[in-house]
């Protein structure tokens, strides 16, 4: 008896679909096993990804130009040789193996905001760190203090070998709108002395503001 004719089309529609299934099976299969990485490709990456950690710790570590910090490590005594009610001590430590240097500065008595618009007498404080960015061949250092300024200060510098000078810049925004370039020069003399001047773009022309002679202190 001969089937009817739907019967055998329904036949040669499911055969077609199964063929149709079966390849888009075998293409996925095979798509997928391309795009797996090679053991080749995997011990690559594995090369790239211990290239690139061992330039990360080679540019971590001091270099030279920490050397130059370590210079003015220990413990100073400043003075503004022009107001000489404006002194202090200032301390340089090494951390990290000599990779950063905090610094901490006391000054002399000054009405300190305490917050509610109140103030209070206490003695200027400033804390600082300063290192070598070696990627970018700068020199930096933050700065915080308790009397002007909720800022956190950046200071890039860079260092002159011939005149044994830093050169930092920063701006600031002490008051909303209120913005000013600012220059803090720090010269080397000897063992025992550096004198830091600061300066501030006023009407289009830097202005030096402060000068600050530093003795190392007898330890």
């Amino acid at each position: 008896m001969t089937r009817p004719n739907t019967l055998q089309s329904l036949e040669r529609i499911f055969s077609k679909f199964e063929i149709v299934v079966i390849f888009v099976l075998l293409l996925s299969i095979t798509t997928t096993f391309a795009q797996l990485p090679s053991n080749a490709n995997k011990q690559g990456n594995t090369k790239n990804e211990n290239d690139i950690m061992t330039r990360m710790l080679d540019y971590s570590g001091p270099s030279e130009n920490h050397a130059i910090l370590d210079q003015l490590a220990g413990k100073w005594n400043f003075m503004d040789p022009k107001r000489s009610f404006i002194k202090g001590t200032l301390s340089r430590k090494p951390i990290y193996d000599g990779r950063f240097y905090i610094v901490e500065i006391t000054g002399g008595k000054l009405p300190l905001p305490v917050g509610n618009g109140k103030m209070k007498d206490g003695n200027y404080q400033n804390l600082q760190i300063e290192g070598y960015d070696n990627p970018k061949a700068k020199f930096v250092t933050t700065s915080v203090n308790n009397h002007i300024g909720s800022d956190i200060e950046m200071q890039i510098g860079s260092f002159n070998k011939e005149k044994n000078t830093f050169t930092y810049e920063w701006e600031t925004e002490l008051v909303p709108g209120l913005k000013k370039t600012n220059t803090r020069i720090l010269r080397i003399v000897d063992k025992q002395h550096y004198i830091e001047e600061y300066f501030e773009m006023q009407d289009g022309r830097q202005v030096k503001i402060r000068e600050l002679d530093y003795a190392r202190s007898p330890e």
